[in-house]
């Protein structure tokens, strides 16, 4: 069952994806803090800031993978 926190959450989340690269680029802050950032600039709960900030890093993780394996090709 879909929920009004699912819905938000897809909603939301490419555009915090991509602030948390250009926050990550910027070198402002230590990536474990992002979830102030995102929840100040975005107004969303500090549980939906982590969230999104936990999902965020997952994904970075995945793409680095895929670049160090498209590297050793």
């Amino acid at each position: 069952m879909i929920t009004e926190k699912d819905i938000m959450f897809d909603e939301i989340s490419e555009e915090v994806f991509e602030y948390l690269d250009e926050l990550r680029e910027s070198g402002v802050t230590n990536m474990y803090q992002a979830h102030v950032y995102i929840k100040e600039d975005f107004d969303v709960s500090k549980k939906l800031a982590i969230e999104l900030q936990t999902a965020w890093m997952e994904s970075f993780q995945i793409k680095d993978q895929l670049y160090r394996y498209e590297d050793k090709r």
